[in-house]
């Protein structure tokens, strides 16, 4: 009895092991302070915010602020959230903050809020 009890269990564990689901790898957003030349030829000032993306995992986001911005991106269900917070410190005119977003093919959905508030993407180009 005892010598099947052990191998009894360890396929059950492995067979419960193999059953689990892959943890979702959380989106992650980095402000580029060099943009690559691909990217830059692409970008078009009179839109504040474009969609910048040449696959299904990496996306790049282009936003004209006149003051700071900072960005956070986060995953909730199927969604990609992505904030931005402004600062209130002015500039004459609009600077480009080019950030470069990895995401997990499973999120299929962008929302954007800037200061709290849900804005629209105007363009969104693949390249």
């Amino acid at each position: 009895m005892k010598k099947w009890m052990l191998p009894v269990l360890f396929c059950l564990f492995l067979i419960g092991g193999c059953d689990s689901a892959p943890l979702p790898v959380s989106p992650k957003i980095q402000e580029l302070t060099i943009v690559p030349d691909h990217i830059q030829q692409h970008i078009i000032a009179k839109d504040r915010i474009q969609l910048l993306y040449e696959d299904n995992v990496t996306y790049y986001l282009v936003m004209f602020s006149k003051g700071n911005v900072l960005a956070s991106a986060a995953a909730n269900e199927d969604r990609l959230v992505i904030h931005f917070k402004e600062g209130s410190e002015q500039k004459k005119e609009a600077q480009p903050y080019v950030y470069a977003i990895n995401k997990s093919p499973e999120l299929t959905i962008i929302e954007l809020y800037i200061n709290g508030k849900s804005m629209p993407i105007d363009r969104i180009t693949m390249m």
